[in-house]
């Protein structure tokens, strides 16, 4: 089911969609059935495969057309036309994907949930587990595990360590509002502002650069 689809200020486009529906009913709703089955005959998991086909649903919502979407060796998505830079993140049953026709983007969508309390030490340096709300501290934890990995995303290096060369800044977490971020891994040393959004049982983050 299509959540939303919002153009930002800056031109990008961001889209959501939570999967309610059967492996059918969303290839039903694309054109290339075809091409989409043979892709999705390599995934053996059904939830790998609810999330391969309603990223290229949602894709096409946001779009009004069909698009193909590839991806580096790396991993990371892209459009084969080059027609837009994409980002894409998945978790449980949502689906986000952000668009930008000239500047590079990053989104992340986590569930919200006990884990970023166990895991914080993989992904916080100390400076940033201090500044944790301790009454809030799982939405708090999810946002700034969502920030760190777009802005990943963006810097698109899988040398980089998100604990120490990705580094927020202190915030206060609202239902809504910004985040500053820099990552010291590249000789620019590039600051962001990171966008999110915090829902009943998620968090929804994204960046453009």
């Amino acid at each position: 089911m299509l959540q939303s689809i919002e153009t930002l200020e800056d031109g990008s486009i961001i889209g959501f969609w939570l999967i309610e529906e059967t492996e059918d009913e969303l290839i039903a709703l694309l054109d290339n059935r075809s091409d989409m089955l043979d892709a999705m005959a390599s995934f053996s998991s059904e939830k790998r495969r609810l999330e391969f086909v309603a990223t290229r649903v949602l894709l096409k919502n946001i779009l009004k057309e069909e698009k193909t979407i590839a991806y580096t060796p790396d991993g990371y998505p892209f459009l084969t036309d080059n027609s837009y830079n994409i980002s894409i993140s998945h978790t449980g049953k949502y689906v986000g994907i952000i668009l930008n026709k000239y500047r590079k983007v990053g989104i992340d969508i986590e569930k919200i949930s006990d884990k970023v309390l166990r895991v914080r030490d993989k992904y916080l340096s100390e400076y940033e587990q201090n500044f944790v709300e301790k009454n809030n501290a799982k939405v708090h934890l999810t946002l700034m595990w969502c920030a760190k990995e777009a802005v990943y995303k963006i810097v698109n290096n899988i040398k980089i360590d998100s604990i120490n060369q990705i580094c927020i800044s202190p915030f206060i977490p609202y239902i809504e509002g910004t985040m500053e971020v820099q990552e010291t891994y590249t000789d620019q040393k590039s600051e962001f502002v990171v966008n999110y959004r915090v829902e009943p049982s998620v968090c929804k983050v994204w960046t453009v650069k």
